[in-house]
C-alpha cells in the first residue's frame, strides 16, 4: 500500500509540474492538453498580436505594429499581456512619422480631390489636411487629380518625424519660346520700374539744367554790368560752379532719358537684364557726360 500511493504522488507532483510550465510557454495561452477544448478565438488573437507586434516593430513596419498593439491592449485579451503591449504601444506611437498633403490645380488653388498612394498602396482617397502615419524609410508617393498628369514624388521619411507637409501643384508654367511653350515669358515688372525711375531722374535733370543754366546767364549778365569786367574771383567762381552744375544735370539727363528709352524699347524683357553706366566729369568749360552698358 505504501509502494502504490508513493507511486501516485508522484505521478500527480510530475503532472502538476508540467501543466505550469505550459502555462508559462507563451504569457496568457495555456496549452491545452489532449482531449481539452480548443483555445477561446479572442485569447488565441491577443496572443497572436502580441508576437507580431514584436517581429512588425523589429522590422521597422511601425504601422502594423499600432494596429497589433491595440488589440493586445484591449481589456479583452490576459492582463498579463497588457503592460508589454501598453509599453510598446507608447514606444511605436513616439516612433512613427506623420505626413500631411496639399496640393494647388491648374489655377493654382487649394484641391482636395487628390487621391494618394504610397508605393503602390492606398493611402488617402481625398485630401483633408490631416496627418496620417507612415512607416520610416523610403517611399515613392504618386498623386492623381482628375484628368491631369499624375505627379510622382519620392521621400525619405525620417522615424520620429512629426506633421510633415508635401505639396504638390498642377499649376501651369508659363514656357518660353525656345522651350516650344505657346506663351512667351511674363514681362519683367523689375525692368519696367528701371525705365520709369531712370525716366523720372531724366526729366529731373534736365528741368535743373534749365533753371541752373538761365540763372547762371542772368548773374553773368548782372556781374558785368556790375563790374565792368572787375569783379572779385569769388563772384566769378559762384557763377562758374552753377554753370558747372548745369552741365552735370544735363549729362545726367541726356543719360538717364536714354536708358529709359532703351527700356521701354526693350519692352521690359527678362531674358538677359539691362545694365547700363554713366559718368559725368568736369572740364574747364563745363562738364562732360558718357555712357555705357549692355541693353
Amino acid at each position: 500500500m505504501m509502494s502504490s500511493a508513493t507511486n501516485a504522488t508522484r505521478r500527480g507532483a510530475l503532472a502538476v509540474l508540467f501543466g505550469g510550465l505550459a502555462l508559462v510557454a507563451i504569457p496568457g495561452e495555456p496549452i491545452a492538453s489532449a482531449g481539452e477544448p480548443k483555445q477561446d478565438p479572442e485569447r488565441a488573437a491577443c496572443a497572436d498580436a502580441y508576437r507580431g507586434a514584436q517581429l512588425q516593430m523589429r522590422n521597422g513596419a511601425l504601422r502594423r505594429a499600432r494596429e497589433s498593439l491595440l488589440v493586445c491592449v484591449s481589456d479583452k485579451c490576459p492582463s498579463v499581456l497588457q503592460p508589454d503591449c501598453l509599453r510598446w504601444l507608447t514606444e511605436v506611437e513616439a516612433a512613427t512619422p506623420t505626413m500631411a498633403f496639399a496640393a494647388k490645380g491648374v489655377e493654382g488653388k487649394d484641391v482636395t480631390d487628390v487621391r494618394v498612394t504610397m508605393d503602390g498602396q492606398p493611402l488617402r482617397e481625398a485630401l483633408d489636411g490631416k496627418a496620417v502615419p507612415v512607416d520610416p524609410g523610403t517611399h515613392t508617393l504618386r498623386f492623381e487629380h482628375g484628368g491631369e498628369t499624375p505627379i510622382d514624388q519620392q521621400i525619405v521619411v525620417r522615424e520620429g518625424e512629426k506633421s510633415r507637409v508635401v505639396t504638390v501643384s498642377w499649376a501651369k508654367v508659363v514656357a518660353s519660346p525656345e522651350a516650344g511653350g505657346e506663351r512667351g515669358p511674363a514681362p519683367a515688372a523689375g525692368a519696367n520700374t528701371a525705365a520709369w525711375a531712370f525716366g523720372g531722374l531724366g526729366a529731373a535733370s534736365l528741368v535743373t539744367f534749365g533753371v541752373l543754366g538761365i540763372h547762371g546767364v542772368t548773374r553773368r549778365s548782372d556781374l558785368e554790368k556790375e563790374c565792368f569786367g572787375r569783379c572779385s574771383q569769388s563772384k566769378i567762381d559762384s557763377v562758374k560752379t552753377e554753370f558747372l552744375i548745369a552741365d552735370v544735370a544735363l549729362g545726367v539727363g541726356i543719360v538717364s532719358v536714354g536708358i529709359a528709352t532703351v527700356l521701354f524699347l526693350k519692352g521690359g524683357s527678362a531674358e538677359k537684364p539691362a545694365h547700363a553706366s554713366f559718368g559725368v566729369a568736369p572740364q574747364r568749360d563745363g562738364a562732360a557726360a558718357s555712357l555705357s552698358g549692355r541693353f
